[in-house]
């Protein structure tokens, strides 16, 4: 604190006698109707040594600079105290010289502090300036050197705090590079395409993350790999971009090369130049082979390499483990992750039905995707065939469509990943065609990390996949939108997708070639409805009065059979009783029958009959 106390009082004690300095030499020049030939050159090297002179206790490290030196870097500090990031070397030199003459002199002060470490030259991005001293300080920022960070230390104490950890450093450029993304202006964006990218520096926040990095003890395995692969600056914070955009730190798709070009860059030639620079064979990310080019759902996509996760984290991250991925996938995506473990037994489906969803277990298989080649071999070129599994389960509510999409990824030995409607659909503009990009990316990415497809399950896809129509309101183009982005995913979808919907009749025609399968899950039959009720009720709790085929007779599905029996059950408790008797069952399965008809208008909607042959 000494140091910039002093500082700061040479540069208001100076300020102070400038102005005083100033108008005595208007009022002479005004009395004498005449020009003073000189006299702001003699009066001002008078001035600047009697400033100097008067301000005590001049700390040692400072005693081998010059006035001209001591006076320029006081105006330095108190611009830089006074919170303005971009300090310009004529701005200084407009505060210093009342005499042109003597701004060679100024200048030569400032390469005197660069010489000595006091202070550093900063390029901003898209910035041109003569490279040669001392006349490149007019032109460009000025930054703090290290040997003003030691000395304001006192070789004890850090003026910035150092980092604990390479998760901290990655942090601190994950906030970054937020300001960046939040940021309209072209402040942070090269817009010079002279510039060479490989020396080009960031703005004073960057370059506190990078003094940070000097002042740290521990290793830091994202700057070891930084030099270690000679990254510029913007290369750097497009592998660590990466990294926070795949694990839900910054949100920004930085996989997608257009848009990481226009953030860091403004201009044509410019954004040509950056993404050569970064996404080029010839650039370090791709030529260290630290990212890589793949097919993206939606055009091309950038991606990390298995080297590029190793050279930020300093580890070789192999598989992650369910519990991490789980984490992972609720922070970072709009699915929820199961791993369903259903038995054959708890599905009860129509024999046409249950053979689709074997042969669609079959066609995932090892074998069935061998055969499924040697079967398109033998097709007509024209046809071609899809490389995914698509499937539409539709019927009433509680006939088993999630339960089938479990028994799916249960029987294929596949995580089961799910999505609601409501998760993708938002009030704001574009948001939601956003959310239908993150399906398929996110979906992918899942692919490639666990080696095999998940069973992505979609339910009330009506709510997405309706049918579109020719309105003009902003919320008619976003749906519009929002679907033919879905049928482009579903064109070129290489996994496994389940959608369900209650109402098939709302889905909109385009979307049905799009469905490998199209199976309708009926109300159970009757012999059906005997095993639901068997596999839902404890069979050792029940009174003797039971008859399980009269409670099939009421024509409940599967959903609403669970229920009942949970109500029952709840109503048992609080009974204080330990079993169930048929008059609680029979009129709770009653009241449920009851409610749906009211809800759907009456007998007449499909599955609804109470006939002991449905």
């Amino acid at each position: 604190m000494q140091l910039a106390q002093y500082f700061m009082c040479i540069a208001t004690r100076h300020a102070l006698a400038m102005e005083v300095h100033n108008n005595e030499i208007k009022e002479r020049l005004t009395k004498k109707k005449r020009k003073v030939s000189n006299l702001t050159y003699n009066d001002e090297g008078v001035l600047l040594n009697s400033v100097i002179s008067s301000v005590r206790n001049k700390p040692d490290c400072l005693k081998m600079l010059t006035d001209t030196a001591l006076i320029s870097f006081a105006y330095i500090i108190k611009a830089k105290i006074g919170n303005d990031p971009y300090v310009l070397g004529h701005e200084i030199i407009d505060k210093l010289a009342c005499d042109p003459e003597r701004i060679i002199e100024y200048l030569n002060g400032f390469t005197e502090l660069n010489d000595s470490g006091w202070i550093r030259i900063f390029e901003r991005p898209g910035s041109s300036f003569i490279d040669q001293p001392p006349f490149c300080w007019l032109q460009s920022s000025i930054e703090l050197g290290n040997t003003f960070h030691k000395e304001m230390g006192g070789g004890k104490q850090k003026t910035y705090r150092a980092f604990t950890s390479n998760e901290a450093y990655l942090d601190a450029v994950f906030a970054y590079l937020h300001s960046i993304i939040q940021d309209e202006s072209d402040i942070y964006r090269v817009n010079n395409p002279e510039v060479d990218l490989y020396t080009v520096e960031l703005d004073g926040w960057y370059r506190r993350i990078a003094q940070r990095t000097e002042i740290s003890d521990c290793t830091i395995p994202a700057i070891e790999a930084q030099k270690k692969y000679d990254l510029s600056v913007h290369q750097q914070l497009t592998l660590v971009g990466l990294m926070g955009s795949r694990d839900g730190d910054v949100r920004y798709d930085f996989s997608n090369p257009s848009d990481v070009t226009q953030l860091f860059a403004r201009g044509r030639m410019s954004r040509k130049q950056m993404k050569e620079h970064l996404f080029g064979a010839k650039g370090s990310l791709m030529r260290n082979k630290l990212i890589e080019g793949t097919r993206g759902t939606f055009g091309e996509a950038i991606q990390l390499t298995q080297r590029g996760i190793t050279a930020l984290l300093g580890k070789k991250r192999g598989k992650s483990t369910i519990n991490e991925l789980k984490d992972r996938i609720k922070k970072n995506t709009l699915f929820d992750f199961e791993e369903p473990k259903l038995k054959k037994e708890s599905l009860y489906l129509p024999d046409l039905v249950m053979e689709a969803i074997r042969a669609l277990i079959f066609s995932e298989s090892h074998k069935g995707q061998q055969l499924r080649k040697s079967w398109n071999s033998a097709l007509p070129s024209a046809w071609g065939s899809p490389t995914g599994s698509t499937v539409l389960l539709y019927g009433p509510p509680g006939t088993g469509k999630t339960l089938t999409a479990q028994y799916l990824a249960s029987e294929m030995k596949r995580p089961l990943i799910k999505i609601d409607a409501a998760k993708v659909l938002s009030c704001w503009v574009g948001e939601s065609e956003q959310n239908v990009r993150r399906i398929f990316d996110d979906y992918l990415m899942l692919q490639k990390e666990l080696g095999n497809s998940p069973v992505l399950l979609l339910n009330e896809a009506d709510q997405l996949l309706g049918s579109r129509d020719a309105g003009k309101s902003a919320v008619d183009r976003m749906n519009n939108n929002m679907q033919n982005l879905f049928l482009e995913g579903l064109e070129r979808f290489s996994g496994i997708l389940v959608a369900t919907t209650n109402r098939r009749d709302l889905l909109d025609e385009a979307f049905s070639r799009r469905f490998t399968y199209k199976l309708e899950l009926p109300p159970p039959a009757r012999n059906h409805r005997i095993a639901l009720w068997q596999s839902h009720l404890p069979m050792n709790r029940l009174a003797d009065d039971i008859d399980i085929s009269k409670l099939a007779d009421i024509g409940l599905t599967g959903g609403e059979i669970r229920l009942v029996v949970e109500r029952a059950v709840r109503m048992q408790a609080y009974r204080g009783l330990s079993s169930i008797d048929s008059l609680t069952l029979m009129n709770i399965a009653k009241e449920e029958l009851a409610s749906r008809m009211k809800r759907n208008g009456g007998i007449g909607k499909i599955g609804f009959g109470t006939d002991s042959s449905c």
